[in-house]
């Protein structure tokens, strides 16, 4: 995802933190936190439709699909909703997702990873700011959470509650 915010182009892989790009040219840009190069590709109308990203000896053709960004807004849910989300939830054997509160804070913290900020969408459906991932809570017919649903880049994990 290509993003400007206050005059400052960021650049965000799936999965990955937005980190700000800069210009050398009109169509080539850089990062200043990894060695990689980001190029933009014009038609022959000169609308950007595709970028070309290299690093470490690669190079990657990704296609524009949008021309907007999904900017998600937050919501406030009640810290005792937030309270029924607390728990581990396995995501695979040996790899949990730790689901906790720092004040009023929903946290969420994967097995060898940093906490990192959850922020709700809805009641039940939270995003990261670090990361383009998002997490979904379900509950059963009683009303209690069972699972959660992680989704980031392709990928949509199941995380069942421990």
């Amino acid at each position: 995802m290509i993003r400007l915010a206050g005059g400052q182009l960021t650049s965000q892989l799936s999965g990955q933190s937005a980190i700000p790009i800069f210009p050398e040219s009109e169509t080539n840009f850089f990062p200043k936190v990894v060695d990689a190069e980001i190029e933009f590709g014009r038609d022959e109308r000169g609308a950007v439709t595709h970028l070309t990203l290299r690093q470490g000896g690669r190079e990657t053709k990704c296609v524009r699909t949008s021309d907007t960004v999904l900017e998600r807004k937050e919501t406030t849910v009640s810290p005792k909703l937030l309270a029924q989300y607390l728990g581990t939830y396995e995501l695979r054997p040996g790899f949990n997702l730790m689901i906790s509160l720092d004040g009023e804070q929903l946290m969420s913290q994967a097995t060898g990873q940093q906490k990192l900020p959850l922020f709700a969408e809805s009641e039940t459906k939270f995003f990261l700011k670090a990361v383009d991932a998002q997490i979904e809570f379900f509950k059963n017919e009683q009303g209690a959470v069972t699972h959660l649903m992680l989704h980031q880049g392709p990928a949509n994990i199941k995380g069942t509650r421990q």
